[in-house]
């Protein structure tokens, strides 16, 4: 165990100092290994060399500023110790098939290398820690309907399956949307209402679709924009009970919420989590929103 922990400290110092031009001597001293020992031993814990693991984590990060941030590809550059615009132009360009500059102005979903936790538990009372995929996902424009909700009444009276009903006779007044077969779930929560118990919680409970632009709104429907931002996504198979490949035995908030994000190393941040359900496969993706 003392590997695990010895690397992880290795880790620790990278990611506390990802933005400085930090020495393979200086990251294996803080391990308390020497050179060779620490380079041995860093790649079949980690999954990659420690060279890789820093360039990765620069890369993914300033992936993420340029996605995110209206920031000049210059200032980002430097910000990760990249000597020149050039110098981070090839490194970029290498790994992601085209330059910082052509990437930004194409709409795309990012997937994230994330920073590496060895000692989080890979299983928990004998329960699969999952790993989801962590993406940027860009702005989506949603329409539907949005209906306040108490969680009590909801469980009693079937409400949400009433609001997805009403909404479906809906949605042929729709223009512009994108995907016929996609359907965007969301809930937002009022703050004082998160330490109620389950049957006392109220939030607002949207349903709707994709669109590519606003144009004439039917009425009683409203917008909803969901920002861009950082996601962890779980796919869930809804006919067999699988969420990301695993079988599930309690419902899929309870194993996000009180099994999986204890022990992911991630925060939730104050973005809407979402659902994106596809009918036609009986699936549904989980995007529960992190910083």
């Amino acid at each position: 165990m003392s590997y695990y922990i010895n690397i992880q400290k290795a880790i620790d110092y990278i990611e506390n100092n990802l933005k400085e031009n930090i020495k393979l001597e200086e990251i294996a001293k803080v391990a308390g290994y020497s050179i060779p020992h620490f380079y041995r031993v860093f790649r079949p814990l980690v999954g990659c060399s420690v060279k890789e693991y820093v360039r990765k984590r620069k890369l993914s990060n300033a992936m993420f500023d340029l996605a995110t941030s209206k920031r000049s590809v210059t200032e980002i550059a430097f910000e990760y110790g990249y000597e020149s615009h050039e110098a981070f132009t090839r490194t970029f360009k290498l790994a992601y098939g085209e330059s910082p500059s052509s990437f930004r102005k194409v709409k795309a979903e990012l997937c994230l290398f994330e920073r590496i936790n060895l000692l989080s538990n890979n299983n928990k009372n004998g329960v699969v820690i999952l790993k989801p995929e962590i993406i940027c996902k860009d702005e989506r424009l949603l329409l539907g309907i949005s209906r306040k909700i108490n969680q009590g009444e909801n469980i009693k009276f079937g409400l949400l399956s009433k609001v997805k009903n009403e909404f479906m006779e809906m949605t042929a007044e729709i223009e512009n949307r994108v995907n016929a077969e996609l359907y965007y779930a969301a809930y937002d929560y009022d703050v004082q209402d998160i330490i109620k118990e389950n049957d006392e919680i109220n939030y607002t409970y949207f349903y709707g679709v994709e669109v590519s632009e606003y144009n004439d709104i039917s009425q009683g429907m409203v917008k909803k924009v969901i920002p861009k931002a950082k996601y962890a996504v779980f796919n869930y198979d809804i006919k067999n009970n699988i969420l990301n490949g695993e079988s599930l035995n309690q419902s899929v908030y309870d194993y996000i919420d009180g099994i999986w994000l204890p022990n992911s190393g991630f925060e939730l941040s104050t973005t809407s989590d979402y659902e994106v359900i596809n009918q036609n496969k009986n699936s549904i993706d989980y995007y529960i929103s992190i910083k």
